[in-house]
């Protein structure tokens, strides 16, 4: 009896301490873009466009509308986009996801999240230039059925702030 309890307790004692390292040595999933991600926001969306004006230092808010349908495969979407305010400024964009699904428009895909209102949140960063300065540059897409929205923030080189640079808003346009 004494010899069994004297066992157990050697085990307990070589395998508790082990037991989170090996809980932690599990490999981490990969943030990455699936094609059935995308596919939410297909069809016709209205808002709005939100940005820092670098020279006033305030936002400014104008509407936006958006038109995203597929592009010539399941890795790509087209987005037209409209403003009703500046039609000389309406143009048009390509969603890609490439590289299995982790790098979305050439920044590396660093998160992927549902969330509980069943909404997709996809952030991406890279680092390029902002103001013509370098900066870290970060895309935080939330894509839903019926709200989808497209958020780019900046950490300009040397700064631990981080700055919205600007906003799309969308509600789904009822038909």
């Amino acid at each position: 009896m004494k010899s069994a309890t004297i066992t157990i307790l050697i085990l307990f004692i070589l395998f508790v301490p082990f037991t989170p390292f090996a809980q932690n040595t599990s490999i981490p999933a990969i943030n990455k873009v699936l094609h059935k991600d995308l596919k939410i926001i297909i069809g016709e969306w209205t808002g709005s466009l939100t940005y820092l004006d670098y020279k006033t230092g305030k936002p400014y808010t104008m509407p936006a509308d958006l038109i995203v349908k597929q592009g010539k495969n399941e890795n790509q979407l087209l987005l037209l986009n409209k403003y009703p305010n500046e039609p000389k400024a309406n143009n048009s964009d390509k969603v890609k996801i490439r590289k299995n699904g982790t790098i979305l428009n050439k920044s590396a895909v660093t998160s992927r999240e549902i969330q509980s209102n069943n909404r997709i949140q996809i952030t991406t960063e890279k680092v390029g230039k902002d103001d013509s300065k370098i900066a870290v540059i970060r895309y935080i897409y939330l894509l839903g059925k019926e709200q989808f929205t497209i958020r780019k923030e900046v950490q300009f080189e040397a700064s631990k702030e981080w700055i919205k640079r600007s906003e799309f808003n969308y509600t789904k346009r009822k038909k």
